[in-house]
């Protein structure tokens, strides 16, 4: 397997299909199939319209993101396609849907539809699956459930949820040659050759557990019994950091909850505003009755998360590397500013100065700590190395 990468920077659509689409499938032969990730302010529709005529009869599935990038260059208004090429792996592409609706039954769909274009698996093949939620449309925690009901045990996992936390646009997904909004789309990969996949945060216990006394979906409105935003408030006095309501948003931002799981890690819940109740809203689901933590972490953790996500998947992948795929949260980069380039730049040293690499910047992403069942996360990275 080998990746080929295509990109451009250009505001048109077809200008962008043309330009990415012709760099990724210059000199390709047997092209298997393309991910394509691209940044929201193209018009969906437009978009898949021009991919279809630069692509062909190559299939194709993404979706749209925050930023997007190729190797070290980070695009926060382009187009990135890799073109998959390789005769040791088959893919399917499924979609399920709406997720504002039915998450979970849409989850379980989106993998059912994957799974049931593939022949049977050969012997030997491993499966792995990239699951691309809306994020902005429903719970992105329940889709993840519904699709390891459906795929069962001893599978690969990674993904991120399409969409751009910092301005809450339409988001897309793509496949069969269609733009759509309000699904999953999952791809599937069966091949010869594992794909390692790692997932770091590099958050780390700020404050003492809490128990979520109360909530509602992804909004935490009590924390041991009193308002969310006034045991953030005390969490914080703890530690000598004086908030007040005018400041705590922004603090929050920087200090997300950390749900404890067996093998010690913590799922990432990313906060998104300080209610005027006092409740706290997040990007994701909070558990009623679960523990949590307020998590911090400095730029250098950060960074040196992604080099060990990216060692992880390159250590679980035997031999040469055709490639890798790269999931980033976006508030990652919100956090991190002009130095997220310094961590797309871990990311390529630790997998490989001559591996290709594409990503984007997600709202939430796809993984399994500790080999362990998938789950969605935040503030995240997930690193998808291909066998070579």
């Amino acid at each position: 397997m080998r990746i080929q990468i295509g990109k451009s920077r250009s505001p048109d659509c077809a200008v962008a299909a043309r330009e990415a689409g012709q760099e990724a499938l210059r000199g390709a032969n047997a092209a298997t199939f393309a991910l394509v990730l691209c940044t929201d302010q193209y018009d969906a529709v437009a978009l898949a319209s021009a991919l279809r005529e630069e692509l062909g009869d190559v299939p194709w599935a993404g979706c749209c993101a925050a930023g997007v990038f190729a190797g070290t260059e980070l695009l926060l208004q382009g187009l990135v396609i890799a073109l998959f090429r390789g005769d040791d792996f088959l893919v399917g592409v499924g979609m399920g849907g709406p997720v504002s609706e039915r998450p979970r039954a849409a989850g379980r769909a989106a993998v059912a539809a994957a799974v049931s274009t593939l022949p049977p698996k050969p012997p030997g093949y491993r499966r792995a699956l990239i699951v691309l939620p809306d994020a902005l449309s429903g719970n992105s925690t329940e889709v993840v459930r519904g699709a390891q009901q459906e795929a069962g045990a001893g599978i690969r996992w990674a993904g991120g949820g399409a969409g751009n936390n910092a301005r809450f646009v339409k988001t897309a997904q793509f496949t069969h040659g269609q733009a759509y909004q309000d699904q999953v789309v999952v791809i599937a990969f069966d091949a010869r050759e594992p794909f390692g996949v790692g997932i770091q945060h590099g958050w780390s216990p700020y404050g003492p557990p809490s128990q979520v006394t109360k909530a509602r979906g992804a909004t935490a409105i009590e924390l041991d019994y009193e308002s969310a935003s006034e045991a953030y408030l005390r969490t914080a006095a703890s530690r000598g950091d004086a908030l007040d309501a005018r400041n705590l948003s922004h603090f929050a931002m920087t200090h997300p909850l950390g749900i404890p799981q067996a093998n010690g890690e913590f799922v990432i819940r990313d906060p998104l505003s300080v209610e005027s109740d006092g409740s706290v809203r997040f990007m994701a689901e909070i558990p009623d009755g679960s523990l949590v933590r307020v998590m911090e972490g400095k730029r250098t953790d950060l960074l040196g998360a992604a080099a060990d996500a990216a060692a992880q998947a390159r250590e679980a992948t035997p031999g040469p590397l055709g490639g890798a795929v790269v999931f980033d949260c976006v508030s990652r980069y919100l956090v991190l500013g002009d130095e997220v380039r310094d961590e797309l730049a871990r990311f390529q040293a630790a997998l490989g100065e001559g591996v290709p690499v594409v990503g984007c910047l997600t709202l939430g992403e796809v993984g399994a700590m500790g080999g362990g069942v998938p789950q969605f996360h935040n503030k995240t990275a997930v690193v998808v190395a291909l066998p070579g």
